[in-house]
């Protein structure tokens, strides 16, 4: 604590009178409350005053301060960097009160900017940039703050760096006239620049806010024109620079205008700065993404002001424009081999020299040698300097727009060798041929990734491709850990298949085609096929595009198994498109793409059914997915045309619904009959709910239900005009809606068979939820038959009365209040009058006993009758003994 570290100290006692400037008094048995007066004189006719006073009880506050001038006059103060801040007009003798009310004193100091003559002073070479001398000192506890006056070769406009050692010191800047210029609180940090305004000479003020005693050590230097820099030549490609200096800049000399690059070696800690100007300022950016244009002269390279490391490091300065130190390379490295070459030191930069046209591409792939070697990035330069790509990936693509010859610069954060493989986008050769296939099962080309070899070509010859492609691999791990990126003579990529191993791709029919397939570092070997799904493609017409109408099947008995449909539509038609897989063994499946009459991509299955409209035609291809290499795969494609120009398709108009009027359907889906459709009429903001029942065995799968408005067929996801929402009550259970601002009017009713296997036989019902014209009634319940199982079974019960539908909330209790655990009680069929349904009771985890049945919660009375209960309405027995196995085997034996 400050008045701690005060009361230890030896400072000059007095508790009223003259005060020396820059130096702690304190008053330590102060006879009554003040306020406490003393005096100092101030020669300059302006000035800034200093103050800070600390009350020496134990929190170090209760203590202020009122300066008056020599006209009687009160100078108004304001409070900086824990201190009063008093600006003042005339010369003269002032009067400095103290005013505290604790009896255990005060601490009191003051520094005049202009007036005092305390300041140390700070020789010329102390603030070359190259050399900055570290000042080291202790802020004393209870002061204003250490002054120390900067050189005349520190002038206005020149840019200043301030650096402090210690966070928990200010440092500030002044001008001559006491104005201050710059701060650590202003930057908001410790290490900062600092453009100097206002008159000379510049002083630099450091203090500890609460007044404590603090170590601190500072540097100041110009950046303007700066001193003490080694010089550091234009340098020819193959130099490694001279990293033998600690110096925190370097003058760079350039004697020929044009495009430079220049940055830091490699250091144990992180290194960063800038290039500026001689006044000052940045000559470019912080982080150098393109040549910099620099005229003749010298600049200074800089570390930044808050990276203050002590390593030695070297600095790389090249001409861009220049091929000094160039060799020359080829660009077919595909069929030639690699660029070789070795870092021998850090910060060296190889170049080759290309034979690359203008207009052209380049792959780069940086496939390190066998047994390790250096990491590359590659920069490319046209004959003009003019960077045309950066690259730091293991591989990529580099487009040369312009003035050849062009010249790739290698780089490495480590020294060691490299291999790079430079190839022209627009040669095939070197490639292995990649040859077409039809759909159906298909070996694939083989293609073998290796750990040192993770980029291979393939070849799509002239003629040999149509205008629209689907690509697809698979490999021996069974995974997803390759790219294949199909690229045309110019290097614009055309096709890649992000996120999984197929792909649709459109190209051109004339040109060649080069695909190179990119391993993540993995041995594997790859299967690739390329099949047609252009207006050529030889696929057949679906079985139908009837809404519900029957699918088409297909069984997937290899990984690279496929097949497609395709079909004439009218651009206004709109589609529902699925693939189904029910019986599909567990992580395998089928994936569903659909492109358009061109052949273009238009909508990949994501669950729920693709919704398509705009082409007058479309391709569907189907796709093993997880095939496990035993077990095949039974596919089921649906497409139906669920609206024309003239609305939603007639089979779906003839059967309507809405919110409040959705009674009983029921059926049996097959692959001859897959989905049920109809027209809802329905508002804003609507709602209803719909259950079903139906006799699918497995728990996991279910037929699904959409709501469709007729403007949303783009794509898989989810219309933000209505739709219904999964949920887990009964067999299947939804929750279907308008929003707020869809328009009143028809939306299309879809059930489909979805995941659950067929024939699956249904029945659903739709209960209005909201706003209803009329609230659904009370459930109620008359009769239960039969009226009593034993525990552990699972029975069939009916239950007659009123208003019981496929989402009455059925429920056991008892006497106590226990009730029958959820969805122990499941609706499997009720009739269309809703006085009859049928529920599946499961009696495990109901004790024996006498249960009340309570429908849908209402409000009751226990005991007493009422509109959806029945007191005593069900019994449950013992649970019966479990069989016993007599003396020689089975009790059935015999």
């Amino acid at each position: 604590m400050a008045a701690r570290e005060i009361a230890r100290t030896a400072a000059a006692e007095t508790c009223s009178g003259a005060i020396a400037p820059d130096t702690v008094h304190t008053c330590t048995k102060p006879e009554g409350t003040g306020p406490f007066r003393f005096t100092f004189s101030l020669t300059a006719a302006t000035d800034v005053v200093l103050v800070r006073a600390v009350a020496l009880d134990v929190g170090g506050g209760g203590a202020y301060v009122t300066l008056t001038g020599p006209d009687g006059s009160v100078v108004t103060c304001t409070e900086t960097d824990g201190r009063r801040s008093c600006p003042t007009n005339r010369a003269g003798a002032f009067t400095l009160d103290v005013h505290t009310t604790y009896p255990s004193g005060f601490s009191v100091s003051y520094r005049s900017l202009v007036s005092g003559t305390t300041c140390a002073n700070v020789a010329a070479s102390a603030v070359a940039l190259g050399a900055p001398k570290l000042f080291e000192a202790t802020v004393a506890a209870g002061s204003a703050g250490d002054c120390h006056r900067l050189p005349t070769n520190v002038v206005t406009g020149s840019v200043l760096r301030v650096h402090l050692t210690s966070s928990d010191v200010q440092g500030a800047v002044y001008d001559a006239s006491g104005k201050r210029v710059c701060s650590t609180y202003d930057a908001g940090t410790w290490n900062f620049d600092c453009k100097l305004t206002g008159t000379a000479p510049y002083s630099v003020l450091i203090s500890e806010y609460y007044g404590r005693s603090q170590a601190y050590g500072f540097t100041v230097a110009r950046l303007t024109n700066a001193a003490g820099c080694p010089v550091v030549e234009v340098q020819a490609y193959g130099t490694v620079p001279d990293a033998t200096s600690k110096a925190p800049c370097r003058t760079l000399r350039v004697t020929t205008a044009g495009p430079h690059s220049f940055g830091p070696t490699e250091v144990p800690s992180w290194i960063s700065g800038q290039l500026y100007r001689p006044n000052g300022t940045a000559a470019c950016t912080p982080k150098l993404l393109k040549p910099c244009n620099l005229s003749v002269g010298s600049y200074t390279w800089a570390r930044d002001a808050n990276n203050t490391g002590t390593d030695a490091y070297g600095i790389w300065f090249h001409a861009t424009s220049q091929s000094t130190g160039c060799t020359n390379a080829r660009d077919d490295g595909f069929a030639s081999g690699p660029v070789t070459g070795s870092f021998v030191g850090l910060g060296q930069r190889l170049c080759r020299t290309l034979p690359t046209a203008t207009g052209k591409g380049l792959y780069f792939y940086d496939n390190l040698p066998t047994g390790g070697g250096a990491d590359v990035s590659t920069t490319v330069y046209d004959a003009k300097g003019l960077q045309q790509c950066e690259l730091t990936a293991r591989f990529a693509v580099c487009k040369l727009t312009g003035t050849a010859p062009f010249r790739a610069v290698f780089s490495s954060p480590a020294t060691g060798s490299f291999r790079v493989t430079v190839h022209d986008t627009g040669n095939i050769a070197g490639c292995s041929t990649w040859n077409s296939g039809s759909f159906g099962p298909s070996p694939g080309s083989r293609v073998d990734l290796t750990a040192d070899k993770q980029v291979r070509c393939l070849a799509l010859a002239v003629g040999k491709h149509s205008t629209a492609e689907m690509i697809d691999y698979t490999n021996t791990s069974n995974r997803v850990n390759a790219s294949v990126q199909i690229y045309d003579a110019a290097g614009n990529p055309v096709c890649i298949n992000d996120g999984g191993s197929a792909a649709s791709c459109v190209l051109q029919a004339a040109p060649a085609y080069a695909a190179v397939i990119i391993g993540n570092g993995s041995t594997d070997t790859y299967r690739l096929v390329r099949r047609d799904i252009s207006q050529t493609a030889n696929c057949p017409a679906p079985k139908s595009l009837t809404v519900g109408g029957a699918s088409t099947g297909y069984t997937f008995k290899s990984a690279l198994d496929s097949t497609c449909v395709q079909f004439k539509t009218a651009a206004t038609d709109k589609l529902a498109i699925s693939v189904r897989t029910p019986e599909a063994a567990y992580r395998t499946g089928a994936q569903l793409v659909v492109v358009d009459a061109t052949g273009k991509f238009v909508c990949r299955q994501w669950g729920y059914a693709c919704r398509v409209t705009g082409s007058t035609g479309y391709l569907v291809y189907v796709l093993a997915s997880g095939y496990d290499g035993s077990t095949p795969i039974a596919a089921h494609i649906d497409t139906w045309r669920v609206a024309t120009a003239a609305g939603w398709a007639p089979e779906c108009t003839t059967k309507r619904i809405g919110a409040e009027n959705f009674p009983v359907r029921g059926g049996t889906l097959t692959e001859d009959a897959a989905g049920y459709c109809a027209v809802a009429d329905m508002k804003p903001g609507q709602r209803f709910d719909l259950y079903g029942a139906d006799n699918s065995v497995a728990s996991s799968t279910n037929p699904n239900a959409e709501l469709m408005s007729p403007t949303s067929f783009t794509g898989t996801g989810l219309d933000p005009l209505a739709r219904c929402d999964g949920r887990n009550i009964g067999d299947f259970d939804f929750s279907c809606w308008t929003s707020a601002d869809a328009p009143k009017g028809e939306y299309l009713f879809l059930l489909s068979a979805y995941t659950a296997a067929t024939p699956l036989k249904y029945q659903m019902q739709g209960v209005c939820d909201f706003p209803c014209t009329t609230p659904p009634k009370q459930a109620d319940a008359t009769s239960v038959t039969p009226a009593t199982s034993p525990a552990k079974t699972i029975t069939k019960v009916t239950l007659r009365g009123k208003n019981l539908t496929l989402g009455t909330a059925v429920v056991l209790r008892a006497d106590g209040g226990s009730t029958s655990p959820d969805r122990s009680i499941k609706a499997t069929a009720v009739n269309a009058a809703g006085t009859a349904l049928v529920v599946q009771l499961s009696t495990f985890g109901i004790e024996p006993g006498t249960y009340d049945l309570v429908l849908d919660s209402p409000g009751y009375t226990w005991g007493v009758r009422s509109p959806g209960y029945l007191p005593g309405a069900y019994k449950v027995t013992a649970a019966p003994p479990p069989a016993r196995t007599p003396p020689g085997g089975h009790p059935l034996a015999n």
